[in-house]
C-alpha cells in the first residue's frame, strides 16, 4: 500500500503538519510506503 500526504497549510511545523507525520508513522508501522508532500505557500505581500 502507498500512502501519500498533502499538506497545504503555511505554518512549518504545526498541527497540520505533525498530524501527517504522526499518520504516516502508523502508516509505515504496518508496513506502508508513505509520502509526504509539502505545498506550502507564502500568504505575505
Amino acid at each position: 500500500m502507498k500512502v501519500i500526504a498533502v499538506n497545504g497549510s503555511p505554518r512549518k511545523n504545526w498541527n497540520t503538519a505533525t498530524l501527517l507525520q504522526k499518520a504516516l508513522e502508523g502508516a509505515k508501522s504496518v508496513g506502508a510506503q508513505a509520502f509526504k508532500l509539502d505545498r506550502r505557500r507564502s500568504y505575505d505581500s
